[in-house]
């Protein structure tokens, strides 16, 4: 029961919520969409020459193509038809010209079907520039009874658009509803005609869906069609158009915006000048207030109007161009007086500016000096203080200089006194022997001992165990760090039992300061040559020829 009751409260909670977000979120998608296509429109707009240049382009190869000689009647009649085609909705007199000639082939060449294919032509271009009443007498001229299936759609389309147009350009006159009423026969005629599901019943069964109120299916055909046709073709600007006159009756302006200005992209696209979308689209802008796309939309239309030499849209767009450039020109004007009031704002502000840099750059410069000083001062005191740290590492070095001189000295000051007195007792020891010997007259045995050198030559071996033992205590990985300073094949290992070799001894007495060859001579009781030559050969086989003994006498203590 908990349970439901909670979720009961937060469904009633949250509805609400759920609604307006559902609501909220279709309107600011439509606003993003409507905002892109604008800017599309705008950008379309920039670029329309390039459009223009490539119909033209297009246009000159066909007229190239009319200018070849041995050109038949019937090639020329083919030709011209295309040049109709393409000047249609881009220059009047143009099309006109070409429509003219191919009616005078067609009476050259006995050409019914082609005659009335031509007026056909000629009747709708008619229309398009405001010449209805010529428009429907060459029309009458036709005999429908003769047309082809084709021709005779094409027949009642004309008369449906003629007086479309009519109705158009007397809006709101006592004609109005009669030309309406023309128009809506030539439309029901029409889709008793034209294939289901073409191009002419899609434009057609529309407005005709609009007329009896059923807009939604009037809005699903032609969304459909949509689908089949490319964006950038008139077909698409006919049908978007119509889509945002249906918007216009369901009163939903933001899709009618958008369809307009879908209907006008493709207009400049296809190179449409006998357009209307961007004229309504501009009239609706200006009713919002966005005055400033409303005049360069308005003011593009007129031109394409002008250039076209439509009547209709010249009519159109001359009713609201004024009004709108007015409002335009008021907007700039105001526009105008807030940017005088805001460049005094800004000349007053300008000069505060000059001030605050002129003593921003007055602090600047001081602080600059004082930057500089502070530099030098770093810099001596970097100086002082690699100064300082050289003293401080030559300190340290004599300290471990010191510590390891010292403790040399009581290394061997120890062993001295140590040896010192062993050498006595034996010395004692030994005099009392040579006395017995002397005492007892065993004159031959003292003589013997006194010119043997036994007793020196063990002595001399237990000093030099004494000697290795103490330096080794001193320096445990001398041996080591010595063969590290000789090729592998060069190294230098004592014997088993054996602490330094003669090498290694003459080496541990220049790494505990005595390099002199004539003392180390004297102490291992060898000549100075041969000192000499155990130096220079092991010198010459190290890594280090140049400063061999240096590199020794790095050699450190424990």
């Amino acid at each position: 029961m908990i349970i439901s009751k909670n979720t009961t409260i937060f469904n009633i909670m949250m509805k609400p919520l759920l609604i307006f977000l559902f609501s909220f979120c279709p309107l600011l998608i439509s606003a993003q969409t409507l905002d892109s296509l604008l800017n599309a429109l705008d950008k379309t707009i920039e670029q329309s020459e390039f459009y223009e240049k490539e119909k033209l382009k297009r246009i000159e190869r066909i007229k190239k193509d009319l200018q070849k000689p041995r050109l038949s009647i019937h090639e020329e009649y083919l030709l011209n038809r295309q040049l109709y085609d393409e000047y249609e909705s881009l220059v009047y007199d143009s099309a006109r010209y070409y429509i003219n000639r191919n009616i005078e082939i067609a009476h050259q060449l006995n050409n019914q079907e082609r005659l009335d294919e031509s007026k056909l032509k000629k009747a709708h271009i008619l229309a398009t520039s405001g010449l209805y009443v010529e428009g429907i007498e060459l029309l009458k001229s036709i005999n429908k009874a003769t047309l082809t299936h084709h021709l005779l759609a094409e027949y009642y389309i004309t008369f449906e658009n003629i007086y479309l147009y009519r109705s158009e350009y007397t809006q709101d006159d006592e004609y109005m509803p009669q030309y309406l009423q023309l128009m809506n026969s030539y439309r029901d005629t029409i889709l008793q005609i034209v294939p289901e599901g073409s191009y002419a019943y899609i434009i057609t069964k529309g407005p005709v869906l609009v007329d009896h109120q059923q807009l939604a299916e009037a809005k699903k055909l032609l969304r459909d069609y949509c689908t089949q046709v490319d964006n950038e073709t008139r077909e698409y600007a006919v049908i978007t158009s119509i889509l945002a006159f249906i918007n216009q009756y369901d009163n939903q302006i933001e899709e009618r915006k958008e369809n307009l200005a879908r209907s006008a992209i493709a207009d400049i696209k296809a190179v449409v000048k006998e357009n209307n979308s961007l004229r309504a689209l501009a009239e609706i802008l200006y009713e919002e207030g966005a005055v400033g796309r409303a005049n360069k939309y308005m003011k593009k239309s007129m031109t394409d109007a002008s250039f076209y030499n439509a009547r209709l849209r010249n009519v159109q767009a001359s009713k609201m161009l004024p009004v709108i450039d007015e409002a335009y020109q008021t907007e700039k004007e105001a526009q105008r007086s807030k940017l005088q009031i805001f460049l005094a704002v800004i000349s007053v502000l300008t000069v505060f500016l000059f001030i605050a840099i002129a003593y921003v750059v007055m602090q600047m410069r001081k602080l600059t000096k004082a930057r500089q000083e502070v530099i030098k001062a770093n810099r001596t005191l970097q100086e002082l203080n690699t100064e300082l740290m050289g003293a401080n590492q030559k300190q340290q070095e004599t300290n471990r200089l010191m510590m390891e001189a010292n403790c040399i000295k009581e290394e061997y000051l120890g062993r001295f006194l140590g040896l010192c007195s062993v050498y006595i007792d034996k010395l004692e020891t030994y005099r009392r022997m040579l006395n017995k010997l002397a005492a007892a007259g065993k004159l031959d045995e003292l003589y013997k001992k006194l010119k043997s050198s036994e007793f020196t030559e063990k002595e001399l071996k237990e000093f030099y165990q004494n000697f290795d033992s103490s330096f080794l205590s001193i320096f445990p990985d001398f041996v080591e760090r010595f063969n590290n300073l000789l090729p592998i094949e060069e190294q230098i290992l004592p014997k088993q039992g054996e602490h330094l070799t003669t090498e290694l001894r003459i080496f541990a007495l220049i790494r505990l300061g005595i390099s002199d060859s004539a003392r180390i001579a004297g102490f291992l009781r060898y000549s100075i040559s041969t000192i000499y030559t155990y130096r220079s050969k092991l010198k010459n086989k190290s890594l280090y020829k140049d400063d061999f003994e240096e590199q020794v006498m790095k050699i450190g203590s424990f």
